[in-house]
């Protein structure tokens, strides 16, 4: 009885050991996959909905808004014109058009998902600026 006993509480830890690891291997995959980048200096946004994606920039100045607000934790709207790309959400935003602002005047405001559900209106008809509000929760350069 007691043998028994053992067997199945060494069988109950087993499963939930797998059951974690087989957790954590899915996260990692899946933020990857949000976050895929080509550069080495990019950041991670995470929009007013809890989603993320990796934005990229060669431009200091725009590289630099973007160190101070992960460091301020400051919500802005971060954008550019949208691009098909080979992500979780099937789009980035251009790196050469990464724009962080206040006030979006000359742009149209959505969220991560927004713009994923419908890639055709983003690229081919709206074809300029779109902004997420977001934050900076990782900087990688």
């Amino acid at each position: 009885m007691k043998s028994k006993l053992v067997l199945v509480g060494i069988s109950a830890l087993t499963i939930v050991i797998i059951s974690f690891t087989l957790w954590v291997y899915w996260e990692n995959v899946s933020y990857s996959n949000k976050t895929k980048h080509e550069t080495s200096f990019w950041a991670v946004i995470k929009d007013s909905k809890g989603d993320i994606m990796a934005v990229e920039t060669a431009n200091p100045v725009v590289w630099n808004t973007l160190v101070n607000l992960q460091n301020n934790q400051t919500e802005m709207w971060i954008g550019g014109i949208v691009e098909k790309y080979d992500n979780h959400w099937g789009f980035r935003f251009r790196p050469e058009t990464i724009v962080v602002a206040e006030i979006t005047v000359e742009g149209a405001q959505s969220n991560i998902k927004g713009i994923s559900d419908d890639l055709n209106y983003w690229i081919n008809v709206w074809s300029k600026e779109a902004y997420v509000l977001s934050i900076i929760i990782e900087i990688n350069e």
